[in-house]
């Protein structure tokens, strides 16, 4: 049986330069790929990483991916009191070094508390990055939000600084599908009352990514190992990270797992739907956008009111979201394991 953890308990041009320069790519016989034009858009990447090793290989994935421009990681804090947003933010920083990229992506520290029911802004260092990004003025590249954790940190920077609303999108793992909706579903779970405002109570555009999706993305341990395992220093971390699981795991929860042969890399729909949308843009009010993708099915919707209970309630009237049905996982894995094969090649 596929362990869940969820379930159990609830680039740029610039960054294509700075690959460029590592001493992996130094040796390799063709040249990093780096979008004629520059990147398409950016990204503000929040994510519990100090919890489920999934969201580290992401972060892997987003740092190879030059079309959207990663601009910093934010860390947030998952379950376990051990699972803190420095945790996760130094686990950040350990991952861009690994890559060779020490110091050219800021990594964050998210907030320690939840908004509540009296929809209280959690300032952080990584709140304020997320006002900071969208609130810029010296760029017309979009901007993603993409979160594979709570959002305690988007909902409070709308609260400090509304405008963020409407200037960026949020790309969301978690929640339940369309036209239901699920309980105890882990993302949600980490703030309900962030997701609930977000999703109620603002006009945020949200692409979502709901557990019926993410949970597809499966990977096998032998993929990993042949895959991922021999590419450089950050391969073999990403290999240890997995296998070294489950002892990480009995350190916070007194329970033996048996990982089986898969793991479900249900984060990395975010770097697919904002790094690998179609090639060509579409038309809207004469402007231009590349925000069309055929990496998933999604259903365009009325956003449904988020209950408490994580159910959705129909509305008649209000603004649109995706709530996707479904993820290209032979692109995502297949993107991921050749950008590691080509910008970090096996000895």
């Amino acid at each position: 049986m596929q362990f869940d953890r969820r379930a159990m308990v609830g680039g740029a041009a610039a960054l294509a330069a700075s690959l460029a320069a590592t001493p992996v790519l130094a040796a390799r016989k063709t040249a990093p790929f780096n979008p004629g034009s520059g990147p398409r858009s950016r990204m503000v990447y929040v994510n519990d990483l100090s919890g489920d090793i999934d969201g580290l290989f992401a972060t892997a994935h987003a740092l190879m991916s030059p079309t959207c421009q990663l601009r910093c990681i934010v860390g947030t804090p998952a379950m376990f009191a051990a699972e803190t947003a420095a945790v996760s933010a130094a686990l950040g920083e350990e991952i861009v070094g690994l890559m060779g990229m020490k110091g050219q992506i800021p990594c964050h520290a998210g907030s320690s508390g939840k908004i509540g029911t009296g929809r209280v802004a959690q300032r952080s260092p990584g709140v304020q990055a997320i006002i900071d990004e969208a609130m810029r003025t010296d760029t017309d590249l979009p901007l993603y939000i993409a979160v594979g954790a709570g959002l305690t940190e988007v909902a409070s920077a709308v609260l400090i600084e509304p405008k963020v609303a409407e200037r960026a999108t949020l790309v969301w793992i978690g929640g339940g599908s369309w036209p239901d909706g699920i309980k105890n579903e882990y993302n949600f779970g980490l703030d309900t009352d962030a997701a609930r405002f977000l999703f109620n109570d603002t006009a945020m555009p949200i692409w979502q990514i709901p557990q019926s999706v993410y949970a597809t993305c499966l990977i096998s341990a032998a993929e990993l190992r042949t895959m991922v395992a021999p590419h450089s220093r950050i391969g073999d971390w990403l290999y240890r990270k997995y296998t070294g699981f489950p002892e990480a795991f009995a350190k916070l929860i007194p329970i033996r797992i048996n990982l089986g042969e898969t793991w479900a890399m249900g984060d990395s729909p975010l770097v697919v739907l904002t790094s690998l949308g179609d090639s060509l843009p579409s038309f809207e009010n004469g402007k231009v956008a590349y925000d069309r993708t055929s990496a998933g099915r999604y259903d365009e919707v009325i956003c449904p009111t988020l209950n408490r209970d994580g159910t959705f309630t129909a509305r008649s009237e209000g603004r649109k979201i995706r709530i996707h049905k479904d993820i290209d996982t032979r692109l995502m894995f297949g993107d991921f394991f050749a950008k590691l094969a080509l910008n970090y090649p096996a000895k």
